[in-house]
């Protein structure tokens, strides 16, 4: 979400349905400080820098595979704070729904493990006694739900900002720069707010949408100076 991941040696690369996939050695980092309070058990935590890279490897696999169903080439690059698909230029619902697919793809593994886990308890199954395997399902599911609507929201880099930034460049070609970024500015702004009622938990929030609102005020204010 945050730049471009420059190439190390360290990288690990294989590919998913076709599509090239390079994990920067910063993608564990964030995936470890994610998980680093959701269990007690180091075993446990490992477990949860795997949920958080399936998480977020789906989440751009929606991106990439609506890209190439539109006949683009793209590629996925998981980096420091979440990850990117590589894009092209494209009209302004095509990017919409690029865009839009990522979250989406959450949603819909959320979905199946929410009904992976009411079958699992209306059938009173004995693998709800393994602690590992429960550990993960509700973990993955909170990981989909909470980074799909964050996604969403209206503010670049995200999801949401470039669904918003399409928009605004579609209805309003006028005033789109200062538009994007006054809506950049308030959506994360007022994140940030709601994050600082409950800052033990969601501190994550606080310094993600501190960070976006920080830069986009930056560059309005440059934007406006250049006026």
């Amino acid at each position: 979400m945050i730049g471009n991941a420059g190439e190390t040696e360290f990288d690990l690369r294989f590919q998913v349905f076709g599509i090239p996939v390079r994990v920067h050695p910063l993608f564990w980092a964030m995936a470890a400080f994610i998980v680093w309070q959701s269990a007690d058990d180091p075993k446990l935590k490992l477990l949860g820098v795997g949920c958080v890279f399936v998480s977020i490897l789906v989440h751009e696999l929606g991106h990439a595979i609506t890209l190439r169903r539109y006949g683009f080439p793209s590629e996925i690059v998981l980096y420091a704070m979440g990850g990117y698909a590589t894009s092209t230029h494209l009209s302004t619902w095509k990017r919409v729904l690029v865009s839009a697919a990522g979250p989406g793809a959450g949603f819909v593994l959320y979905g199946l493990l929410w009904g992976m886990e009411y079958s699992l308890v209306e059938s009173n199954s004995a693998l709800l006694q393994n602690r590992a395997l429960v550990y993960c399902i509700q973990l993955l599911q909170r990981i989909n739900l909470y980074w799909g609507l964050m996604n969403l929201v209206p503010c670049l880099p995200l999801d949401g900002g470039h669904i918003m930034e399409a928009l605004v460049n579609r209805y309003f070609p006028g005033q789109s720069p200062l538009r994007v970024l006054q809506i950049s500015i308030l959506a994360s702004g007022a994140v940030a707010i709601w994050a600082v009622q409950d800052i033990q938990s969601r501190r994550f929030l606080l310094f993600i949408f501190g960070y976006f609102c920080a830069t986009r005020v930056i560059a309005y204010n440059e934007m406006q100076g250049r006026r």
